[in-house]
């Protein structure tokens, strides 16, 4: 029986018999991993038959023996290990078993003549299995047998999963999951291409069914999800702070059991280390991996998914997309979302001129890809298109008007995209969009050539909306937040603040000029910050206008003609930053461009801003106020349930009661000079989880911060108070060490 690693496709007119069979009557058919654990217990058999005579050549007997299983057990730990040349060590092995088979003829006779002949036979194995181990060892290879010089991630071996294989239980497995329905099958097949163990997104899996059609829509790929779930086929990681699963990762042998069914089904061709190929002439499916080219371009027009696994550089044609009507899923950028330093490069976006072909196209991502500078105009022509992942594209200037007319589209990330300059008029055309992240506030709400927020009221379908807000006349656009009625969560991320003393009765939470800049009188000069990148990838330095900015100091300019200003941290990963850094060389403000920066704070009317009652979770990053904001309290959002504060100025969290906030973090909040654990639980009754992380360390109340009983991992869980309360009633009053 195969193990399910059988690792050389069936030829299409196979020999009745294998060629390494004919010279031997012991069967060692299946992978060379089985055929080693065979031959293994028939060594055994032989040397339980050798008798024990007298004399000096007989005495070496039994060493040879154990030295032979001791090679044997290094052999199939090779093996395992190192699958490729597969033909040649079952060519090897064939000769170990005629003399393994000799060996136990020889033992069942009794006399002294044929016992000597045991030493030359012992040392024809011994040659045997050396020379196997020797050959494996230097370096893994890859499908054609060729050594690889980039070899990818190995699979840590398990002897558990290793048993599992060899079993009987075996091709029971593999029956059983054959006889999934279709769609779940499919579902579980997508798997094999990613590394066993990886760490995957549970977004990223369902987009890539919606985008074959697999589920019809991001529920019904939910509830494929769950099926996975609930069948065990899958490991569910769960953030600690968060209660929903967002990622998952599958076992070794899980993932071999898959590949044995998906390429009974021809849903990809697989390589000896089980690694997705690049031959999709039978599976219509290429997966990019390291350098190789795919192979079957006869088979191009067939295509339905193109899958970048590991390539970093991506290099096509611009006529590549010509014949490419049947593909569904275009997957180029990033799969990696723990592995933010994956860089994926392309020549230029000229790839991209022959879109208008792939009239199915469900699916694109060009997520972390550098060089893609814009969209072409055909990308309006994809009637299909769902899903368009565009973060972290940072070379990306401009999204076409024309996006408006993919009228099927729901989801839509710009995130990170910090070239963008204006959001195009057009978006509010986007009927079924369901999910915007990164849509840009920066140009004056009387500007009419742009998308503006109030313009998002007509998408009946939006729940999820992140903003970032790039100019101060253009956060007076919050006024009319209130008018997106669908929104079930609301991100915003404030990514300038003023920096002047002038602004500071406005601002509340404008930084000091450094001491440094004091001392040289430089107090009413602005320099032109740069435009950093965030810390998961640094784009090319042969295409970007800019340097990349101090880590220790965030500014940002967004488009040509915005007014340049300090920014806090977007990232989650930094702490704001405590220094005025700026970089050389660059252009000045005078000071009454500084005052008219100023006077734009009095643009927004907080008592007019009102968020939708409908909002769960609300998440404010690098906020440019001391005092919490006065539009956001208990009785305007009833259904709140997340409060996130991360990065910014904030001194305070208001003096609201009765929230219904049950999963509070905070993080960077270095002004934070919130009273104590008894009135922040008063204030927030139904919290269950509580982190905060870096807070305080500038505030009067630090050490009084510092006493909130949060775990090691800056994190408190009610659960946990609960049985602290019960085990030792007086432990929760104890204050723990400090975590940050």
């Amino acid at each position: 029986m195969s193990c399910g690693r059988d690792t050389k496709p069936p030829s299409p007119q196979p020999s009745p018999v294998p060629r390494f069979l004919l010279p031997t009557m012991f069967p060692c058919g299946g992978s060379s991993v089985e055929v080693v654990s065979r031959l293994m217990k028939r060594l055994e058999e032989a040397k339980g038959l050798v008798p024990d005579p007298e004399g000096a050549s007989s005495r070496d007997v039994p060493t040879k023996f154990d030295e032979i299983k001791e090679k044997m057990e290094r052999l199939r730990e090779v093996l395992w290990k190192f699958k490729g040349k597969e033909e040649t060590a079952m060519d090897k092995l064939a000769h170990v078993f005629r003399h393994v088979d000799e060996l136990v003829r020889l033992a069942r006779s009794e006399t002294e003549s044929q016992l000597q002949q045991f030493n030359s036979k012992l040392d024809e194995i011994v040659k045997n299995i050396d020379f196997k181990i020797a050959d494996l060892e230097a370096k893994p290879m890859d499908s054609s047998g060729e050594q690889d010089s980039n070899a990818e991630e190995e699979e840590e071996d398990f002897p558990l999963e290793r048993q599992i294989q060899e079993s009987p239980a075996w091709a029971h497995l593999v029956l059983v999951v054959d006889s999934f329905e279709t769609q779940l099958k499919l579902c579980l097949f997508c798997l094999t291409v990613f590394p066993a163990n990886a760490v995957l997104k549970k977004r990223l899996l369902i987009h890539w069914w919606m985008g074959e059609g697999i589920a019809k829509s991001s529920e019904d790929g939910k509830k494929c999800f769950d099926q996975l779930v609930s069948k065990g086929l899958i490991i569910t990681i769960k953030k600690k702070h968060c209660d929903k699963v967002h990622n998952f990762s599958i076992q070794s042998w899980i993932r071999w059991l898959l590949i044995t069914v998906a390429k009974s089904n021809a849903f990809l061709e697989y390589d000896q280390d089980g690694r997705p190929s690049n031959d999709y002439s039978r599976s219509r499916r290429a997966c990019l991996r390291l350098q190789k080219p795919p192979i079957g371009d006869d088979a191009e027009h067939r295509l339905l998914t193109v899958y970048n696994v590991n390539k970093r550089n991506v290099e096509f044609e611009p006529t590549w997309l010509v014949n490419k009507g049947e593909m569904t899923t275009m997957q180029l950028g990033r799969w990696k979302d723990s592995d933010q330093k994956h860089h994926i490069e392309v020549k230029n976006d000229e790839f991209l001129k022959g879109l208008d072909n792939c009239k199915s196209l469900r699916y694109m991502s060009l997520r972390g890809v550098s060089r893609v500078e814009t969209l072409p105009d055909s990308i309006g022509k994809l009637s299909k298109l769902v899903v368009l992942d565009l973060r972290a594209c940072h070379n990306l200037e401009k999204l076409p008007e024309a996006i408006g007319s993919a009228k099927k589209l729901q989801y839509l990330d710009v995130s990170d995209c910090f070239l963008l300059d204006k959001m195009p008029k057009s978006i509010d055309n986007l009927s079924d969009l369901e999910v915007l992240k990164g849509f840009l506030l920066i140009s004056d709400p009387s500007d009419e050539h742009v998308c503006h927020l109030d313009h998002l009221a007509k998408l009946t379908k939006l729940r999820k909306l992140s903003i970032t807000i790039g100019s101060r006349i253009a956060e007076k656009e919050l006024e009319k937040v209130g008018e997106l009625k669908t929104l079930t969560t609301l991100i915003i991320t404030w990514a300038v603040v003023t920096t002047k003393k002038e602004d500071s009765h406005s601002t509340g939470g404008a930084e000091a000029p450094s001491q440094e800049k004091k001392q040289q009188g430089t107090d009413d000069v602005i320099e032109k910050p740069q435009l950093p990148h965030p810390p998961e990838q640094k784009p090319s330095t042969s295409d970007v206008p800019y340097k990349i900015a101090d880590p220790g100091s965030k500014a940002v300019t967004f488009g040509a003609d915005a007014t340049p200003k300090k920014v806090q941290p977007i990232s989650d990963h930094q702490a704001p930053p405590t220094a005025d850094g700026q970089a050389s060389g660059a252009k000045q403000l005078t000071k009454t461009g500084t005052k008219k920066t100023a006077a734009d704070r009095f643009l927004l009317d907080p008592a007019k801003v009102t968020l939708p009652s409908t909002i769960k979770r609300l998440d404010l990053r690098c906020f440019t106020e001391e005092e919490f904001p006065q539009w956001i309290s208990p009785s305007k959002l009833p259904k709140l349930k997340k409060l996130y504060l991360r990065g910014g100025m904030l001194r305070s969290l208001g003096e609201g009661r009765g929230w219904t906030v049950e999963v509070l973090r905070l993080r960077f909040l270095d002004d934070l000079d919130h009273p104590s654990w008894e009135k922040l639980t008063s204030s927030f009754p139904r919290l269950r989880v509580v982190e905060k992380f870096n807070c305080g360390k500038r505030s009067s109340s630090h050490k009084e911060l510092s006493h909130w009983p949060c775990n090691n991992e800056v994190l408190w869980f009610k659960k946990d108070a609960k049985k602290i309360a019960e085990d030792e009633p007086k432990a929760i009053n104890s204050p723990p060490p400090e975590s940050d």
